[in-house]
């Protein structure tokens, strides 16, 4: 399982990692109080198409990271 650190990427580098992924991996989309960024609403049409999972994780004391892990196939 890797990391993939899309926080720093442009807006269209969401699609190309998830499609690049292996099962597992998980996408860093986001870090911040609240989920915003360039990746929020594709992230959220993926996971609507399960294409990913979505979850936060605690980053800081102030802060959450937001990831979108690529599901295993059945």
């Amino acid at each position: 399982m890797a990391l993939i650190d899309l926080t720093q990427t442009r807006p269209g580098a969401f699609m190309t990692a998830l499609a690049n992924a292996e099962e597992g991996d998980e996408l860093l989309y986001h870090i911040g109080e609240w989920c915003a960024g360039p990746h929020k609403h594709i992230a959220l049409e993926c996971a609507e198409r399960k294409q990913c999972i979505l979850y936060q994780r605690r980053h800081d004391k102030k802060r959450f990271a937001y990831i979108a892990k690529k599901p295993k196939r059945k």
